[in-house]
C-alpha cells in the first residue's frame, strides 16, 4: 500500500473511530444524571458501538468518492472490522449496564441478532478474511450450496432491523432521551445514514445505467464473454481497469449487484465487455442468459486508473493471475503509446484467456510485452529483470501472487507509492 493511501485509509479510521463518536460523547458526559455515574462509561460504549455500526452501514453502499480514495477492498476491510468492534463494545455495554422491560428486550434482541449476523458475515461476506484462511474458503464454498448470493446479501440486510432496534432501545431510554442535545444528534446522525442508505436503494431501482446483453461467447470452460450495450453511454463512466457491479433485476438470483472487471476500454459508443468465469451461484446462472437480456451497472469502481494518473509519465508492468488479466486488457488498449509489460499467468494453457489476441497485439504493438506462461513465474529474478526507475507495477489476482510480488518489489526497494495491489476479496 502506498503512503498516501495508507495515511488515507488512517484517517478514515480516526475520523469513524474518533470524531464522529465525540460530540455524542460529549453530550453525554454534560447531560447524564449523576444517579447513573456507576454506569457512565458503559453507556458510552453501547453510544460508540452505535455510531460505528452507522458508519458500517454508510460503508455498506458503497460510496465511489471513498473508492477512489482507498479502494473498494479497504472499504470493505474497514466495514467488516468496525462492525467487529463495535459489537465487542455492546457487549461490554450489555453487561455492564442494567435495563427491565422492553428497554432490556430490544437491546437484547439487538445484540443477538448482531451476533447472529456477524457469524454469517464473517464466513459468506467478508473476503477479506476468508481469503486468508483455506478452512473458511473450504466452508464458504461448502455452504454456498445453500447460501447462494442474492440470500447472503439479503440475510445481511437484517442489520438494519437490527440497528433499528437499538434506535427502538435507546428511545425507550427517558433518562437519555431527556438529554435534547444527545438525543438531536442521534437522531441526526440515524437520519442522515439512513437516507444515504435509502437514496442508494432507490437509485439502484429506477437510475442505474441500463445495458442489453448483445453477444455472449465461450473463451474457456467454464469461462464467458459478454458484450453489453448502453442505452445512454453519457450516464456511465468507466476509466481504465475499473470494475462494474452488474445485475439482471428481471432474473431470479441475479437481482443483486456482483463486481466484475471491464475487458476494453470503454467509448462513447457506449459498448462494455466482460469476461466472467463460473466460480459462485451468480456467475455461473449468467452463464444461461440468452441475448437480449436487460443489465443494471454501477459504476466504475476501482483504484487502477487513479494510480496511473498519478504515475503518468512512467512505464507500466502488469502482473496477473487468472481473472485478474481482465482489468490489465483495459489498460493495454487505453494506452497505446505507453511503455507496458505484461505478465500473465494461469493454472491451465486453456485458462490463459485472450492469449492469441495478447500475442497478436504484441507484434503490432512494439511498446507492448506480454509474458505468458503455465504456472507461477520465478518472482525473485523476474523482479530483479524488471524493476527499473520511472515504472508503476499494477498487480491484479489471486492474494498469494499480490503478496508474493508485492513483497518482492519492495524487497527491490521499489518505492510503495509505484506498487498497488488490486485484491479481490468478495
Amino acid at each position: 500500500m502506498t503512503p498516501k493511501l495508507s495515511y488515507l485509509r488512517g484517517l478514515v479510521w480516526a475520523v469513524i473511530l474518533f470524531l464522529l463518536p465525540l460530540p455524542l460523547i460529549q453530550a453525554l458526559a454534560l447531560g447524564l444524571p449523576s444517579i447513573y455515574a456507576g454506569e457512565a462509561f458503559a453507556i458510552q460504549l453501547g453510544s460508540i458501538a452505535y455510531v460505528w455500526w452507522l458508519a458500517a452501514v454508510y460503508l455498506a453502499t458503497r460510496p465511489r468518492w471513498l473508492d477512489r480514495l482507498i479502494g473498494l477492498p479497504s472499504l470493505y476491510l474497514i466495514h467488516g472490522l468496525l462492525s467487529l468492534l463495535a459489537l465487542v463494545l455492546a457487549y461490554f455495554h450489555k453487561t455492564q449496564t442494567s435495563s427491565f422491560g422492553w428497554i432490556k428486550r430490544t437491546g437484547d434482541w439487538a445484540f443477538d441478532l448482531f451476533v447472529a449476523l456477524m457469524a454469517y458475515s464473517l464466513i459468506f461476506l467478508a473476503g477479506w478474511l476468508t481469503s486468508r484462511s483455506r478452512l473458511l474458503t473450504r466452508l464458504k464454498r461448502q455452504l454456498e450450496r445453500l447460501f447462494h448470493h442474492e440470500l447472503s446479501i439479503w440475510l445481511h440486510r437484517l442489520n438494519l432491523v437490527a440497528l433499528a432496534l437499538v434506535f427502538v432501545h435507546v428511545q425507550l431510554i427517558g433518562y437519555v432521551t431527556s438529554i435534547t442535545s444527545y438525543i438531536w444528534l442521534f437522531n441526526g446522525y440515524t437520519i442522515v445514514v439512513v437516507g444515504a442508505y435509502l437514496y442508494q436503494k432507490m437509485t439502484h431501482v429506477w437510475r442505474l445505467p441500463a445495458a442489453k446483453l448483445t453477444a455472449k461467447r465461450r473463451l474457456a470452460p467454464n469461462f464467458y464473454e459478454f458484450t453489453l450495450q448502453l442505452r445512454r453511454p453519457h450516464q456511465l463512466t468507466v476509466r481504465p481497469g475499473d470494475y462494474l457491479f452488474v445485475n439482471f433485476q428481471h432474473h431470479d438470483g441475479l437481482k443483486e449487484g456482483h463486481p466484475f472487471s471491464v475487458v476494453n476500454a470503454v467509448s462513447e459508443d457506449g459498448q462494455i465487455v466482460l469476461a466472467i468465469r463460473g466460480d459462485g451461484d451468480f456467475t455461473r446462472q449468467i452463464q444461461t442468459l440468452a441475448v437480449g437480456a436487460t443489465a443494471r451497472l454501477e459504476g466504475g469502481y476501482g483504484r487502477f486508473a487513479p494510480t496511473i494518473q498519478e504515475n503518468a509519465h512512467d512505464r507500466l508492468v502488469l502482473v496477473a493471475g487468472g481473472s485478474g488479466v481482465v482489468p490489465m486488457l483495459a489498460i493495454i488498449a487505453a494506452f497505446p503509446t505507453k511503455p507496458i509489460t505484461l505478465y500473465y499467468t494461469a493454472h491451465t494453457a486453456a485458462a490463459l484467456i485472450y492469449a492469441d489476441e495478447l500475442r497478436q497485439l504484441a507484434q503490432q504493438r512494439p511498446q507492448l510485452t506480454v509474458h505468458l506462461q503455465v504456472g507461477r513465474f520465478p518472482v525473485a529474478t523476474t523482479v530483479a529483470q524488471v524493476v527499473a526507475p520511472h515504472t508503476t507495477y499494477l498487480l491484479s489476482g489471486p492474494r498469494p501472487l499480490g503478496h508474493a510480488w508485492t513483497q518482492a518489489l519492495f524487497q527491490q526497494h521499489v518505492a510503495a507509492n509505484k506498487v498497488y495491489y488490486e485484491e479481490f476479496t468478495w
